[in-house]
């Protein structure tokens, strides 16, 4: 076998170790974020890690209909923690700087809602009045405790940080390990090793 032809498939197999390895890292490493509600011209609201938020008007998310009715859903959600101010209550607990029109905090579910729960949302109130939207509502990245968010009225009058809710449904999602990195770079090695191997037997 001509030395062009060993370097051509020792090059092939570097790509495929390299992509196969850069893909299981990114997918280990795929995540939600930062989400902010929309319409955001008059009251903003931002929360991760989320994968999705939905707003409404004139109203307060505070039970199962709510929710379905937002979200085009018919899950049996269940309240599992309520908050009208910095604190705790239930498997729910947020840490804010002031609670008012101008907030930023962190939230934090109890590790057992997990076990209970496969979906989370985590609901925003403010005070009515000269401005949209009343209501925030997001949904929460499977297996995630914890994250930060922040409210801001930007326009329009009232729109005080009223309330934050938790709700739960559906059953446990089965964890799936993610991939050992130590691992993964074990079999590049010996993929790399073998590979080298075949060439030398073919000289």
């Amino acid at each position: 076998m001509s030395y062009l032809m060993e370097n051509m498939i020792m090059f092939g197999s570097w790509k495929l170790n390299f992509v196969g390895l850069f893909t299981a890292l990114c997918a280990s490493a795929a995540s939600a974020g930062m989400i902010t509600c929309l319409p955001n011209d008059q009251r903003v609201a931002t929360l991760g890690d989320a994968i999705e938020c939905r707003t409404q008007n004139s109203i307060n998310l505070n039970d199962s209909g709510d929710l379905n009715a937002l979200f085009g859903t018919s899950y049996s959600w269940i309240k599992e923690g309520e908050l009208t101010a910095e604190g705790n209550n239930d498997l729910f607990s947020v840490d804010t700087d002031s609670w008012g029109t101008d907030v930023t905090g962190s939230w934090y579910i109890d590790e057992s809602f997990w076990d209970n729960y496969g979906r989370a949302i985590i609901t925003m109130h403010v005070g009515e009045g000269g401005g949209n939207p009343d209501a925030f509502a997001w949904v929460i990245t499977p297996g995630e405790t914890s994250g930060s968010f922040s409210y801001e009225r930007v326009d329009g009058k009232g729109g005080g940080l009223s309330n934050m809710f938790l709700f739960g449904s559906g059953t446990p999602n089965t964890k799936v390990p993610e991939p050992n990195i130590g691992l993964l770079l074990a079999i590049g090695a010996m993929s790399v090793f073998f590979t080298r191997r075949r060439i030398a037997s073919h000289k």
